[in-house]
């Protein structure tokens, strides 16, 4: 028998707990072992900070362990909220068996490996997200991103795998800030930039404050790395690095805005920006509309109202192709 879409989400949703809940106790281990450094206290916040669930989780995890006399300091930077208990039989026969098991393996080893310091963030498709860094640094993700994060002791590095995030960075010459975009590094001191991924090989990167060194790490690469500076905008690709523009860096990251700024900007590009948020697709019905442009501020949340918008100041009509793709057309056709 086949599981019902909901069904097979919770089942993701109960083993993804499952695996917070061993990050967890993995966590409570490392400094119950006394063994526990700088890393590791960053590693730690890094890995707290990252989603929601691993605060649930360590709560969960160390009344368990709190009911078994074992609890030592963590490095809190601020006290976790009491949580309403759950029931422990319901929680030991359910999901958390597989923690329980992880309890029990800790007790009997208790410098059980710390969790990897590498931290994953991502949002989905339309989800905007801002995630605070241990340093005081900040990082607005767009949407459907992905961002490895990786802190050490003399470097801070991240990896944009997939999408659009904003950096903004606070100032430590002993730790540079490098954040890597397919082939590229993007390094940064006392600065703040947008990285926005095109695919595999080819990145934009705007500079909203300060300066950034972009370099290609390809081997063989004889291109001298490029600074650019506030309000200056670089291509990136297979090609190498293009020749640096100046640019309004406002219209750049309205997205974090929720907005779309179009300067005569050609209604296939429009369309092809709001598909990055919304799983509706709205299609240019012929060569001659998508042509056609268009300057205003669109709300990226808001298809429907960026249709309308569309239909009135152009002439166009929409039609409904299917359940989930709208048609511009003429209004006359």
């Amino acid at each position: 028998m086949g599981h019902s879409g909901t069904g097979l989400t919770e089942d993701r949703a109960r083993e993804q707990f499952d695996q917070d809940c061993d990050d967890a106790l993995a966590w409570i281990a490392r400094f119950r072992s006394g063994s526990a450094g700088e890393d590791d206290h960053r590693a730690f916040a890094l890995w707290l900070a990252a989603d929601d669930q691993h605060r649930k989780a360590l709560d969960l995890m160390l009344d368990l362990w709190d009911d078994l006399g074992s609890v030592q300091h963590l490095p809190f930077d601020e006290p976790i909220e009491e949580p309403a208990k759950p029931s422990r039989r319901r929680w030991l026969a359910g999901a958390g068996a597989m923690a329980a098991s992880a309890l029990l393996a800790i007790l009997l080893w208790p410098a059980a490996e710390a969790p990897s310091d590498t931290l994953n963030f991502r949002t989905a498709l339309g989800e905007r997200r801002e995630v605070a860094l241990p340093d005081g640094s900040r990082v607005v993700l767009n949407t459907d991103s992905r961002l490895r994060v990786q802190y050490h002791r003399d470097s801070r590095t991240l990896a944009l795998q997939q999408g659009e995030a904003y950096f903004s960075v606070v100032t430590d010459r002993e730790r540079p800030f490098t954040v890597t975009a397919g082939a590229f590094d993007i390094t940064a001191v006392g600065t703040a930039f947008n990285i926005r991924r095109q695919g595999d090989d080819s990145s934009d990167i705007t500079v909203t404050e300060g300066v950034v060194r972009v370099s290609d790490r390809r081997a063989g690469s004889t291109q001298a790395p490029a600074l650019v500076a506030a309000d200056e905008a670089l291509h990136v690709s297979s090609a190498g690095l293009a020749p640096k523009r100046g640019v309004d860096s406002r219209t750049h990251t309205a997205w974090q805005r929720g907005e779309l700024i179009a300067d005569a900007m050609p209604v296939a590009d429009v369309l092809r920006e709001l598909s990055r948020y919304h799983e509706q697709r709205i299609v240019a019905g012929t060569p001659e509309v998508a042509a056609l442009t268009v300057s205003g501020v669109f709300q990226l949340d808001h298809p429907d109202t960026v249709v309308r918008a569309l239909e009135r100041s152009l002439g166009l009509r929409a039609e409904a192709i299917s359940s989930r793709t709208l048609r511009l057309m003429k209004a006359d056709q």
